[in-house]
């Protein structure tokens, strides 16, 4: 089992897909996020709520513990942090292609 943790700063980075998607598309990317923080927490990775789930390459994620995988319409992607040793998975961010920092 996955500590996972979610804080407030990064519900806050899934705002400006409110404006991007109508409110039905919006809300069902709020219930995967939450689906795949769940299986998060009992895998330690996502496979089924997500897809192409990878580690990140660029800075300012270059890290080996920066993961990102994909979910709605390719192009909401969902960053998070992991620490094997300790079980922790820290959500970092949801962005779009041209949001993500580095990219």
């Amino acid at each position: 089992m996955w500590q996972v943790k979610a804080t407030r700063a990064f519900w806050e980075t899934v705002r400006p897909f409110k404006e991007k998607y109508p409110e039905r598309e919006y809300l069902a990317i709020i219930k995967t996020i939450r689906e795949a923080i769940l299986e998060l927490q009992e895998k330690g990775h996502v496979e089924d709520t997500g897809w192409s789930e990878h580690v990140l390459e660029r800075q300012p994620f270059a890290d080996g513990n920066h993961f990102e995988f994909h979910i709605h319409d390719d192009d909401v992607l969902v960053v998070y942090f992991k620490r094997e040793r300790r079980h922790v998975i820290r959500m970092v961010g949801v962005f779009d292609h041209q949001s993500l920092p580095g990219y």
